[in-house]
């Protein structure tokens, strides 16, 4: 069963809502070439990620099993990041 991506674009100090609502991503810090992210959901962990390089990629298991791949794909003037979620299992 293939699952749907989607590409949201955040601000640093800001947080998105993604996967209707199940997964929270919040940018804390852009550099030139990475990010510093933290990932959180409903009822789960926090996870961090200090540094991000563009292209690479972390996982993340919701409480409810679902498993989502959060990827750096760019930043931009060193307050923005954009990022693929895609919900791999």
């Amino acid at each position: 069963m293939a699952y749907p991506s989607e590409t949201v674009t955040t601000k640093q100090y800001s947080t998105a809502v993604i996967a209707q609502g199940a997964l929270f991503v919040s940018i804390v810090s852009v550099a030139h070439s990475f990010a510093h992210i933290r990932i959180g959901a409903v009822g789960a962990e926090n996870l961090e990620v200090e540094r991000l390089n563009l292209g690479e990629f972390v996982h993340y298991q919701c409480p409810d099993g679902a498993v989502y791949e959060i990827r750096l794909l760019s930043v931009e003037g060193f307050d923005t990041a954009t990022l693929l979620v895609t919900r791999i299992k």
